[in-house]
């Protein structure tokens, strides 16, 4: 029962993510899964409550646990970072979804606008990471591995922002989803010129 509910869930997000939740039918789904309504009906309400499954196992896929990242230096904070994210990406994905794309981005604003309290998640989740970035960057700074007179807070945000322009610029471009590399190289970049 449980690998039919797993599976319903793979062949929607290949679904939504390609087409989008306008653009996908219960009828959609249970062709592609090669099973009938009733069967979907006995694991789902419905189109939304499926949709809103897939959307946060999704954006669960992506949540990093902040709390066990290394405290010690702002380095190995965000090289254990990038590891962990590039471990995801090469295994951690369920078997059978698709890879991320720009259609993630996509399906995200879906259920933003489509699932009541999904924005206040995401929200949620992002809070959480700027606290651990800012906490990161002021004992860099208290314990004198970057210079001072910088704000924590904005040095964060600027941290945070790289991992997703890189997605979407490579994705635009053609390439592949992720850039583990540039994004390691960038934060490299920005950690240099913050060092003493």
């Amino acid at each position: 029962m449980r690998e039919t509910r797993e599976q319903i869930i793979q062949v929607a997000g290949r679904l939504f993510l390609h087409r989008n939740y306008d653009g996908v039918s219960i009828q959609d789904i249970t062709r592609a899964a090669g099973m009938t309504k009733g069967a979907l009906y006995h694991h789902f309400t419905g189109k939304e409550q499926l949709f809103e499954e897939v959307a946060h196992d999704l954006v669960g896929s992506f949540h990093t646990d902040f709390s066990a990242l290394p405290g010690d230096s702002l380095r190995h904070f965000y090289t254990t970072l990038v590891e962990r994210i590039r471990s995801r990406g090469e295994g951690g994905q369920r078997a059978g979804s698709p890879a991320p794309g720009i259609n993630v981005y996509n399906l995200l604003w879906d259920a933003v606008r489509i699932l009541p309290g999904f924005r206040a998640a995401m929200e949620a989740f992002n809070t959480l990471e700027h606290q651990a970035w800012t906490a990161a960057i002021q004992a860099g700074i208290d314990r004198g591995e970057i210079r001072g007179g910088l704000e924590a807070g904005q040095l964060a945000r600027i941290f945070m922002a790289v991992p997703d322009g890189v997605t979407i610029t490579s994705m635009l471009k053609g390439g592949p989803a992720s850039g583990y590399g540039e994004i390691q190289g960038l934060w490299d970049a920005l950690y240099q010129a913050l060092k003493q």
